[in-house]
């Protein structure tokens, strides 16, 4: 079990892209559904993965389908096609936004004579709602279309996932004891975006740590020739009880330590089915804050970096109006929901 988690971590580059969009098919058997992304520019669909719900063939028959039977992931020069009859690697020639979305103009890896097209369309909100697939110039077309969010998973997910525009910090120094749920992580060196789930109990905690610590000071002895013992015994006496007969003790000498962290926590579900409940965790040793003044209310306006003395890259991005936008931990950034 230890040797497949290993071999995991260590695939390379070229494979890692086709085995993780396909593992997260096999591993998450959910639907993609259209209110997961937004879509406003081509490249955005990079590292993305549609997994459809019902096919249809035009004119002729429509049908259910399970949950990853046919998926659709899009990389920098391919598409990978899963689902029977069509399954491949495609080469993307070129991607051009069109009045309906997006086109991709596509060639099959091992047969140049497959040359057709991906057909990403939008609704008015920028989310894909049908796919048209070609797979060369003498196949038909075929549409797969995203369902649409169940009620009940939505009024679910909004309760747990922190929205864009709902996670308010107005300074660095107030950022302590906040707490979000992302809804997407990106792996930023493959550019491959992975919709997470409740079930993956993904979090990242700001957190302040305070430790008391005592340390007991001896006392200076004091030099009663400096002054009358009458006045010394007085002073003495004022200081104890009148029913204590026991010297006074020591003095202690109180310390607060305030220590700052980010915590990443993620249960990470792996090919074979088993799953590891992970935590990592990043000292602070201080916030720099940057402002970007030409940024609008709902852009990105405000960048804070939390700095260590690892040199890990650990960035906040909020909007114009102080709510957080994403997150970026060293090679993986957390999206909240609504992008």
């Amino acid at each position: 079990m230890k040797k497949l988690k290993k071999q995991f971590y260590k695939m390379k580059k070229t494979n890692w892209l086709l085995f993780f969009l396909f593992s997260i098919t096999v591993a998450n058997a959910q639907y993609t559904y259209m209110s997961d992304r937004r879509f406003f520019s081509a490249d955005e669909m990079i590292g993305y993965d549609f997994k459809p719900s019902v096919k249809e063939i035009p004119n002729d028959k429509q049908e259910e389908l399970t949950p990853g039977q046919y998926s659709f992931g899009i990389t920098h020069s391919n598409l990978y096609v899963k689902g029977e009859g069509i399954e491949g690697v495609y080469n993307i020639n070129n991607m051009q936004p069109e009045d309906y979305g997006f086109k991709l103009a596509l060639m099959n890896a091992r047969d140049a004579r497959l040359q057709g097209h991906l057909k990403v369309i939008l609704n008015k909100y920028g989310m894909v709602e049908t796919l048209i697939f070609k797979r060369s110039p003498t196949d038909k077309e075929l549409i797969f279309y995203l369902p649409a969010i169940p009620g009940k998973v939505k009024e679910d997910e909004k309760k747990y996932f922190t929205d864009r525009g709902e996670l308010v910090i107005a300074a660095p120094d107030s950022i302590w004891g906040k707490k979000m749920y992302p809804f997407l992580r990106i792996h930023t060196a493959d550019r491959v975006q992975e919709r997470l789930h409740m079930k993956d109990s993904t979090s990242i905690s700001f957190i302040e740590e305070i430790t008391i610590e005592e340390k007991e000071v001896k006392k200076k002895k004091k030099d009663n020739a400096a002054a009358p013992a009458v006045d010394s015994l007085a002073t003495e006496n004022a200081a104890i009880p009148a029913d204590s007969t026991a010297a006074a003790g020591p003095e202690k000498k109180v310390k607060i330590i305030k220590e700052y962290f980010v915590v990443e926590r993620s249960i990470l579900q792996f090919e074979d089915g088993t799953r590891e409940d992970k935590t990592w965790k990043y000292p602070v040793k201080r916030i720099s804050d940057k402002e970007d003044k030409q940024s609008g209310e709902q852009e990105e306006r405000y960048q804070w970096e939390f700095v260590n003395d690892k040199k890990e890259k650990i960035v906040l991005y909020l909007n114009g109006d102080h709510t957080v936008s994403r997150l970026v931990i060293n090679d993986k950034t957390y999206m909240t929901r609504g992008f």
